[in-house]
């Protein structure tokens, strides 16, 4: 027997003919759809009505949280404008505090670095002016040491509780360095030499490779020699005077003091 050809067309497009492979789609079962006839616009359309139907289904679900979500979404974007405004205030704060910082170094007036610690409280530059508080008083009181030990002891112990007060804080680097060895200095210059000898102590051990650190240990070490502390009394029990003024004349002599301690290494 002979088996049937497909039947083909006489169709022509582009001069190629074309065959209609319908006999076919019977025994092999359903066709795909590109061969069902269903071209390529038809199927992104159908896609299309897919995503629709799912995105109504999902508008339907959130529609009732709707009014939520757009606060939300709006809370959100006010907290992240906020952010940024109050980002960049606290960096102009931060940049305004250090240069007034600065001009108040440039005075070295004590005023000014109050000024400072008024206007920018809780900043960096702020706990350095307090430190520079310290070091006025301690450096007025002690020189004042040898003019009038009335007027040197207030400033000396306003030093020691302004370098106190910056330890309580818990500073880091230069700053706790500094506030430490000015706080032993001043109870060294107080005649507080058990307190200032733990000081000095403290900073080699904690700040050893600070460049304080060698100065510190040889403090530490002159008051743990037998003659400091009856070198400190002689020095406590002197009445310093300042000079006449053009007068030509001299004070008493005062009593020989004794040898300063020695350093003990």
């Amino acid at each position: 027997m002979n088996k049937k050809s497909p039947r083909r067309s006489g169709r022509q497009f582009g001069g190629q003919d074309t065959f209609d492979d319908t006999a076919e789609s019977g025994r092999g079962g359903p066709l795909p759809l590109a061969r069902a006839g269903v071209d390529h616009a038809e199927e992104l359309a159908i896609e299309d009505n897919f995503l629709a139907e799912k995105a109504g289904e999902w508008l339907d679900t959130v529609r009732p949280h709707f009014r939520a979500i757009l606060l939300a979404l709006a809370g959100a974007l006010l907290a992240m404008v906020t952010w940024i405004v109050v980002s960049g205030q606290r960096e102009a704060s931060r940049a305004a505090s250090w240069d007034a910082y600065l001009s108040a170094v440039a005075t070295g007036e004590g005023a000014r670095f109050s000024e400072v610690m008024n206007r920018y409280p809780g900043s960096q530059a702020s706990d350095w002016s307090q430190l520079m508080t310290a070091e006025i008083a301690l450096a007025e009181g002690v020189e004042l040491q040898f003019q009038s030990r009335e007027l040197a002891q207030p400033k000396l112990q306003a030093a020691a509780e302004v370098y106190a007060d910056i330890l309580t804080q818990r500073p880091q680097g230069m700053l706790a360095e500094r506030a430490t060895f000015g706080l032993a200095k001043a109870n060294e210059c107080l005649g507080q030499l058990d307190k200032a000898r733990q000081g000095y102590e403290s900073l080699t051990s904690d700040f050893p490779t600070s460049a304080m650190a060698d100065i510190a240990r040889n403090r530490a070490a002159a008051l743990r020699a037998a003659g400091a502390q009856p070198w400190y009394d002689w020095f406590a029990a002197q009445k310093f005077t300042p000079p006449p003024a053009a007068t030509g004349t001299l004070d008493a002599v005062s009593p020989a003091a004794p040898a300063p301690p020695a350093t003990q290494e």
